[in-house]
């Protein structure tokens, strides 16, 4: 999820020198031409650009559910070796700080980052065959232009848009998660007898599966 936060950063930030690139080109007097056709190549390495990102954030939410499968199964395998009420508590406690809750909390916000790229996406794809249109009915190249620019700047709002709702989101998954830690320290405390402590953490991870 970092490695995709990163990306989609490094992606805003791009579009942030494009749009002053452009500023220095409307300063110096560019021709209209120039502008298009800078306009048109920028737009376009940004929809590849964005794909690729879309497809990268689907190869780790696999990966992401592939890993979570295999630590189900060694859970299992694991527990059907610690014969001693001793060894299943103190497996089952170190267990717990990589918990089944964890996983589907991280799995969520995988999905909802997933979401936003999609319809990001969904959008410029868009975006592109209505440009494409304009093009057909042999729009003048004045009105191509300042489709474009307008196109350009609402992008670079959604952009940023989505990165701070990313933030917000890990945020809170990060509080959500500090949370659960200390509820789960808290829970442990009362239960006295080893017992009572391995029937407890037996059930909460069993819920939580």
């Amino acid at each position: 999820m970092r490695d995709a936060h990163s990306k989609f950063a490094a992606a805003h930030g791009k579009q942030a020198k494009d749009l002053d690139a452009l500023k220095a080109i409307h300063a110096h007097h560019a021709t209209m031409g120039e502008r298009l056709k800078y306009l048109e190549q920028m737009l376009g390495d940004s929809a590849d650009k964005h794909a690729a990102e879309v497809d990268a954030l689907k190869r780790a939410q696999a990966a992401h559910a592939d890993a979570f499968g295999r630590h189900a199964k060694d859970l299992q395998a694991s527990m059907t070796k610690h014969a001693s009420v001793e060894d299943r508590l103190g497996y089952v406690e170190k267990l717990l700080g990589d918990s089944a809750d964890k996983h589907a909390q991280e799995l969520d916000a995988m999905r909802d980052a997933h979401s936003k790229f999609a319809a990001a996406h969904g959008k410029q794809a868009k975006d592109l065959d209505a440009l494409k249109a304009i093009h057909a009915h042999h729009a003048t190249m004045g009105e191509r232009l300042k489709y474009l620019e307008q196109m350009l700047g609402d992008s670079a709002d959604k952009h940023a848009a989505e990165v701070d709702a990313l933030k917000r989101a890990q945020a809170a998954h990060a509080d959500a998660f500090g949370r659960h830690a200390k509820d789960l320290q808290a829970s442990m405390t009362k239960h006295a007898s080893v017992e009572d402590r391995l029937g407890y953490v037996e059930k909460l991870l069993g819920d939580s599966a």
